[in-house]
Order: structure tokens, then C-alpha cells, then sequence
């Protein structure tokens, strides 16, 4: 694996970046401190290469980011939301077309969130050391067992696509993955808009017609986005059940209950949109603080919806959580989410048409 720490290395590696169809991509990036992951390295893999890019040292990395966006350039990512995350928040590009070898693996009868290391062991029975997974790849130099390490998270990407590829093509699924696959690409792009959004915009395209919980907490990831802080460093969950329990309609007792925090300590202006944020999505509407308990029929439905994602999943050899969650399936019994995810695309297809007929019989 070479090590891309200077302009010429780097324009040498594109050339070759640039002449494949396809290119396996992994990041380690360090995410203590802050909201957004903070990139340190790149590591590629092409047809006969292998490269890692220090993210850290001085470089005009425009062409890469145009190799990322290139849509002739399929990239090759396991899990890769952090992954695009990492890379957006430095570049303010989203990597496109990915081919994300977890949800791939999903779709062919893997198990839900299947790690890298297991699907190597369970497609080639090779196994890789993940030891240094945790290590503080901002330390520099790289020494040789991390390089080793780093090599291996992408040596494997081509052969993973190229195995799960024949899979998804054989059971006749290529139009199902596609769709799910740019429902993710637009899930990367709203969450770059949120961060490249305006201060004084934070809240104001949050839908309000919701338990007043579930908005507090999106407002709660919106700033921490803009501010680029850990979502507890802004509130914590605890804190915000506790913001509703006492009712705080008064902007000062709010200001006492946060004297200790510094986010809104040092901005009475953030301080006053909260306070003015959760005084128009509460009022008049019940807070739910815990889950909502089933009755006795609705327990009924919610096992044969269960029973029937189970059938369906082996059916269709798909990871049935991909499908539905269990959260989604009680709202949906509930009628707190009218339209769930499962009633629409592939979903419908695979569950969501048996579902509603379930509900409607019942």
C-alpha cells in the first residue's frame, strides 16, 4: 500500500483512480469532540493498487473529490454513512454512485448490520484482525501494522462487490437495491443541506405535527450539526424529558436549568430560539415520554405482522430489519405514522401490501 502524503504521489494515484470503473473506498477518521467525523486518511483500492491518502497533510485533493462525484466511478463503501460523512464535511461533496457492501449483503440473506471482517470470513473464510480498529489514526507517522490494517479494509471491497453483484443479479433484486440506493444517497444530501444551512434557519423546516419529543430532539441535531458538536454536549436525552416534565414556559427558569451548558450559556440568542422552539411544539399537545402500550388486539396484529415480515423476509432472502423495524410496525399499528416507510417502493412489494391488508381486516 502506498502512502499518498504529496501532490505528485497523489496526481500519479488519480491516474490510475481515474482509468477504473470501479474503486473500493474506506475512511479513519477520529469523532470525540464533535458532531462531524474529522477525516485523517482515504484508503482506495482499484484493479491492481492499493493507496492511502493522508487526509491530514497539505494537499489540493479537488481532483479526488471529482473522482468521488464521477458517476462513471462506482464507489465501493461497507456501512458507508459515516464514511460519506467524513468526507462531505471536508470536500462538501457526497461521494455518488456508492455500492454499500453492508446493505448489499442485506439484500441477499445476510444478517442486519453484518460487519466487514464477518463478510470476508463468511464469503472467503479469511480472517481479519480488527485490533487496531480504535487506534488515533490523527497520530502521525503511520507505522507499518496500520498501514497493514488500513490495506486490509479495502482489499477485499472488489471481490465483496463483485460476489454480492451475482447475488443481487440471480435473485432478480438489481431494481429493489438500486431504489434503496439512492433513498440513501438523498438521505446524504438532505443532512449536507443541514449543514451548510444558515444559523438563523435551524428549526424552521422541522415538521411540527409530531410527538414534541421526537421534534426537540431533531432541533437538538440541527444545531449540533451547524455547531459541529456531539449531540449530548448540546441535550441530552435525559435533559430534554426533563425540560418537558417541569415545563419550563418561562424563558428564565430555562436559562437556570442550562447555566451549565456553554452552547446556549454563550448564545442568548440560541437560548431564546429554543425556548421559542419548544413553546410552539408544545402547547396544546400531550408530551409521550414512554412507548405507547398496545391493547389486546393491537398486540394480536403486531404478532402476525411479525409473523408475516419473518415469512415474507425468507421469501425473499432479504435481512428482514431492512424491511421494517419494529418501531415502524407499531406505529404503523397505532396509527401514529400513517404512511411508513414499508408502505412504499420495493417495501410495498415485499411486506407493506400484506401488512395493510392485515390492518384492514382487522
Amino acid at each position: 500500500m502506498q502512502i499518498i502524503d504529496t501532490q505528485n504521489k497523489l496526481d500519479e494515484a488519480l491516474r490510475d483512480i481515474n482509468s477504473n470503473k470501479i474503486i473500493g473506498v474506506d475512511t479513519e477518521f477520529v469523532r470525540t469532540n464533535s458532531f462531524w467525523p474529522k477525516l485523517c486518511t482515504i484508503q482506495i483500492s482499484t484493479k491492481s493498487n492499493f493507496y492511502l491518502i493522508d487526509a491530514l497533510s497539505n494537499l489540493n485533493n479537488e481532483r479526488l473529490w471529482e473522482a468521488f462525484t464521477n458517476k462513471d466511478i462506482t464507489k465501493i463503501i461497507h456501512s458507508s454513512r459515516q464514511d460519506i460523512e467524513a468526507i462531505f464535511y471536508i470536500s462538501q461533496k457526497v461521494p455518488y454512485p456508492i455500492f454499500d457492501t453492508q446493505l448489499a449483503a442485506m439484500f441477499t440473506g445476510f444478517r442486519e448490520a453484518i460487519s466487514y471482517s464477518q463478510i470476508v470470513d463468511e464469503i472467503f473464510q479469511i480472517k481479519i484482525d480488527k485490533k487496531l480498529q480504535y487506534s488515533d489514526w490523527s497520530k502521525r507517522p503511520i507505522n507499518r501494522e496500520m498501514l497493514d490494517y488500513a490495506k486490509d479494509d479495502v482489499k477485499y471491497l472488489i471481490p465483496i462487490f463483485q460476489y454480492l453483484s451475482k447475488q443481487i443479479e440471480s435473485q432478480s433484486k438489481a431494481e429493489w437495491f438500486l431504489e434503496e440506493v439512492e433513498n440513501v444517497h438523498k438521505k446524504s444530501i438532505e443532512l449536507s443541506k443541514k449543514m451548510i444551512q444558515p444559523i438563523d434557519n435551524i428549526g424552521k423546516k422541522i415538521s411540527t405535527d409530531r410527538d414534541p419529543l421526537s421534534c426537540a430532539k431533531e432541533l437538538r441535531d440541527e444545531i449540533a450539526i451547524c455547531y459541529n458538536i456531539p449531540r449530548k454536549d448540546v441535550l441530552s436525552d435525559t435533559k430534554l424529558n426533563e425540560i418537558f416534565k417541569s415545563k419550563m414556559d418561562n424563558i428564565e427558569d430555562l436559562r437556570i436549568f442550562l447555566n451549565d451548558n456553554q452552547v446556549f450559556t454563550n448564545s442568548p440568542h440560541l437560548l431564546s430560539m429554543l425556548h421559542e422552539f419548544l413553546f410552539e411544539i408544545s402547547k396544546d399537545k400531550r408530551i409521550k415520554f414512554s412507548k405507547k402500550i398496545l391493547s389486546k388486539n393491537q398486540k394480536i396484529i403486531l404478532k402476525l405482522l411479525n409473523n408475516v415480515l419473518e415469512n415474507n423476509a425468507k421469501k425473499y432472502n432479504i435481512c428482514p430489519h431492512i424491511i421494517a423495524t419494529q418501531r415502524e410496525i407499531r406505529d404503523f399499528i397505532t396509527r401514529g405514522n400513517k404512511f411508513p416507510k414499508f408502505t412504499n417502493g420495493w417495501r410495498n412489494s415485499v411486506f407493506g401490501k400484506d401488512a395493510e391488508a392485515i390492518l384492514n381486516s382487522n
